[in-house]
């Protein structure tokens, strides 16, 4: 592993990428439970859908060629979904049918019904009706043989109901993997006991659960660790045991107190700990034994960055979801609304909030303030607004990229 301080972010992340192994054991997963999952197979239909030709209206099966425009028909039936056989239909004839009902083997169209009026148990054409007018066709979805997705896909909610639809009630999918947290600090206290005079709560391992729970993790929580080399070097050999990464956050810098780094020298091996992002710069990424190491910074700001642009790229690879490359996020363009002034050097992750104006363009607002301390920041944004690492400014107007926290508008 290379030990070059500073790396861009997308260096670090394909640092991080090349030096570390996707999981290949496979388990079932229950499709009703699967959202979020990476399938270890590809899946391929071993049925048509829709199974048979159906009605995509409500209205009346016909032959097409007795479909024209002023056509009186006899009505000689009704088919309903689930039905498994229908009336026969001769020349001159129909049957009333339901949305999502089979067609009858001698009908070929549908009218829908309020194309017809109807009079006792006849029908009038008000329009033509060509061969196949509304008609849901055979594998006109999903065909026998169709392969819908390719191992390494990460499955959606819509994904599940197309898969329940194909009758699977589970898929083979990559297992689980297992997340240590810890947090290093004197000065932390767990929520719910009494602060003590200079500590203060300890919050980065409840927002980086929060952060990955949407990527269907396992979570060990290691608690705080005091600033004693020997106690950290206890708690890393014991989670390195039974967990594939391991994140703690706190003691990563250059202080007197910070001891992630050399204990970690000692255990395994540091890849790289300076990423030239702001905020999170001091971040550590390494190997103890077979799990992966991530040092988050203390600061709860630079810790959800962190997580974020770094640790979950390398989750999502670890479950062995293809198509990532170097990028992991939607990022959009958006007109800045105010002057920035600011020193170059580092890509910047501002909080900001980000809407569209009258015209459709989307505009993006800094706030005001950006300390890796604050994290109302993400109280109140929408969105990263990126400020590249050479810019020494941004002009109002200016274009920039950004990242949306969820569709919801919110991080997480």
């Amino acid at each position: 592993m290379s030990n070059s301080p500073w790396l861009s972010l997308s260096d670090a992340i394909a640092t991080m990428l090349s030096q570390t192994q996707p999981v290949s054991v496979s388990e079932k997963a229950d499709v009703k439970a699967a959202v979020g999952r990476v399938l270890a197979i590809p899946v391929v239909a071993s049925i048509n859908v829709p199974p048979c030709n159906n009605s995509a209206m409500d209205g009346y099966a016909l032959k097409s060629s007795d479909g024209k425009a002023g056509n009186t028909l006899e009505v000689v039936g009704a088919v309903f979904a689930g039905d498994s056989q229908s009336p026969t239909v001769l020349p001159g004839q129909c049957v009333r049918i339901m949305t999502g009902a089979p067609i009858p083997t001698d009908c070929d169209a549908v009218i829908i019904q309020e194309n017809v009026s109807r009079e006792d148990d006849t029908i009038t054409l008000q329009t033509d009706t060509a061969p196949l007018a509304n008609i849901r066709e055979t594998g006109s979805d999903i065909a026998r043989g169709d392969q819908l997705f390719d191992a390494g896909h990460r499955l959606t909610a819509t994904d599940t109901m197309l898969l329940s639809s194909l009758g699977l009630a589970s898929v083979d999918v990559y297992r689980q993997l297992t997340i240590g947290l810890l947090a290093t600090g004197d000065e932390l206290v767990e929520a719910g006991n009494p602060l003590a005079t200079g500590q203060i709560y300890e919050s980065n391992r409840t927002g980086v659960a929060a952060l990955l729970q949407n990527w269907q993790v396992h979570i060990n929580n290691f608690g705080i660790v005091a600033d004693e080399p020997e106690t950290l070097k206890q708690v890393l050999q014991e989670a390195q045991q039974t967990c594939d990464v391991i994140i703690s956050s706190g003691g990563v810098s250059v202080g007197d107190a910070d001891f992630v780094k050399p204990v970690l020298d000692e255990l395994g091996e540091i890849g790289f700990w300076k990423v030239a992002i702001k905020p999170g710069k001091p971040f550590a990424f390494g190997r103890l034994g077979n799990a992966v190491f991530c040092g988050l910074p203390g600061n709860p700001v630079s810790a959800c960055v962190t997580t974020e642009q770094l640790v979950v790229p390398v989750i999502r690879h670890l479950q062995g979801e293809t198509g990532l490359g170097n990028g992991h996020r939607l990022t959009l363009k958006a007109q800045i609304t105010r002057d920035i002034k600011r020193r170059a050097g580092r890509l910047d992750f501002q909080r900001a909030v980000f809407s569209q104006n009258a015209d459709g363009t989307l505009i993006v607002t800094p706030l005001a303030k950006q300390s890796s301390g604050v994290m109302t920041s993400f109280s109140k944004a929408n969105c990263y607004m990126l400020i590249p690492a050479e810019a020494d400014g941004l002009n109002t107007g200016d274009w920039v990229e950004i990242q949306p926290f969820s569709i919801a508008g919110k991080l997480g």
